[in-house]
């Protein structure tokens, strides 16, 4: 489906929020190679930004990337954007309407705050309203979901729950008139963690566990804890003892100055340290705007974090700003 003049519209730019999963717990790997993982996503005020304008080339996607950590990100066909443009124009059957991505990074990368998956979601929401397929955010979902199993949860942001590889994000209905307000200090560590080594390292722990005779708690055991929680609207204060992040262990044995990060949010008084995803950013939840911006300043004044910023969730998912 080629759609006459097309590549004449005025660009469009997109707000990109992070995500931090208040709970994580990750499986054993099974013998198709995924991993029994169980998440709960909160959507946070860090945001990247992504303008959408008409390819020189309409045969070709292009893309640039500036901000944080774009010397490490590929700007071509390697890149998820990319990747989520060329999908949706083939679901719809959309040819000679490629478009230029410009991506303006403040999530940095390999650092558990799904940034990647972020942008994929931005480049299907901002081509779907581009081309005019007249796909719903259900059907988007869908195609998110076959990119990331986690790039489905930015298109509506807030809270949900994930199960793993190609099962469904299932949402947490969050009334604005009772959703309460979670405070986020964010210490971006020096370093990224791959992903990959961070759950073989996992295994390797797992496995002595069973070795060992330990009975392993099943993903439906985990999904039903997590269903039975009100993430959406009970101050955060009674949900601390929930929040968990099983692939924890794993991160700070292939990097321990993690573990130094988390044990330094503590003695400042973080209510709860946490690491982010499969690391390497470190979570501290604050009492209130003024105690997270304490906590920023104590924080910032240490030598073991390249930056460090404050957010606050849930917020809303991927947005047109204009």
């Amino acid at each position: 489906m080629a759609l006459p003049n097309a590549n004449h519209f005025t660009p469009i730019t997109l707000q990109i929020p992070a995500k931090l999963n208040l709970y994580l717990h990750a499986g054993a790997l099974r013998k198709d190679g995924y991993h029994d993982i169980t998440m709960v996503y909160q959507a946070i005020s860090l945001y990247d930004t992504m303008i959408i304008s008409p390819s020189y080339d309409p045969q070709e996607f292009t893309m640039t990337v500036s901000g944080m950590d774009s010397d490490r990100i590929p700007a071509d066909a390697r890149n998820l954007v990319i990747k989520a443009a060329k999908r949706l124009a083939d679901f719809t059957g959309i040819s000679g309407q490629a478009l230029h991505f410009d991506l303006v990074k403040s999530i940095p990368t390999e650092a558990g705050l799904g940034g990647g998956s972020a942008d994929a979601a931005a480049a299907l929401v901002g081509c779907n309203h581009i081309w005019k397929t007249g796909l719903d955010n259900e059907q988007l979902m869908g195609i998110g979901a076959q990119i990331g199993e986690d790039v489905p949860f930015f298109m509506r942001g807030l809270v949900g729950i994930g199960a793993g590889y190609h099962q469904p994000v299932i949402p947490v209905d969050v009334d604005p008139k009772s959703m309460r307000t979670w405070h986020w200090v964010l210490g971006i560590m020096p370093r990224g963690l791959s992903t990959k080594l961070v759950f073989e390292r996992s295994d390797k722990f797992i496995g002595r566990r069973i070795e060992a005779g330990e009975v392993l708690s099943s993903q439906s055991e985990q999904l039903e804890k997590c269903l039975g929680i009100d993430w959406g609207s009970i101050p955060f204060r009674l949900l601390t003892s929930y929040l968990e992040n099983n692939l924890q262990e794993a991160a700070e044995d292939l990097d321990p100055d993690i573990g130094v990060a988390l044990r330094m949010g503590r003695e400042a008084g973080a209510i709860v340290s946490l690491m982010a995803g499969s690391g390497t950013t470190c979570l501290f939840l604050a009492g209130d705007e003024e105690h997270a911006e304490r906590l920023a300043g104590e924080l910032s004044d240490r030598n073991i974090f390249r930056k460090v910023v404050r957010a606050v969730g849930p917020v809303e998912g991927v947005r047109l700003t204009n």
